[in-house]
């Protein structure tokens, strides 16, 4: 739990010193919040969502939910690969991550009483900008997780 906190503090003060949200171009956005959480794993990102229609506390939210699923992808599945997609259609913005680690079960994975929050904090953040989640993973089969929000 200690070391999780450790994580999660460091984190936050990389937050409050970042410039991701002053940076026009959303998937570059991403690949400066991602890339140091990751190591030496290859990122690929592709995003098509213009970062003037997401307000700063959204864009934020976004970078930190796709920041946490990488780091999990790394921490917990071993990946060497993670690609990022964002899409906009219909009004809503549409990000999918994908590892190709080793996959897990989501139904029963660690969860808060566990020590780990991650995917507790994802939900609810995805649920404070009225938008939906959700994953898909196996073991031995990577990971492939999607949020859905509307936008301006």
């Amino acid at each position: 739990m200690l070391a999780s906190s450790r994580v999660e503090l460091r984190r936050c003060i990389w937050d409050l010193r970042s410039e991701a949200l002053d940076v026009p171009d959303f998937g570059e956005a991403i690949r400066r919040t991602v890339q140091p959480v990751i190591g030496k794993a290859s990122l690929a990102v592709s995003c098509a969502i213009p970062r003037a229609r997401l307000s700063d506390s959204t864009a934020h939210a976004l970078l930190r939910i796709v920041r946490e699923l990488a780091a999990n992808a790394v921490a917990h599945g071993a990946a060497s690969g993670i690609s990022v997609e964002g899409t906009v259609s219909d009004g809503n913005a549409r990000l999918m991550v994908r590892d190709n680690g080793s996959g897990f079960d989501p139904e029963s994975c660690p969860g808060q009483n566990e020590g780990h929050f991650g995917l507790k904090g994802i939900r609810e953040r995805v649920k404070r900008l009225d938008g939906t989640f959700s994953i898909v993973s196996a073991p031995g089969r990577g990971t492939e997780a999607i949020l859905e929000i509307g936008i301006n």
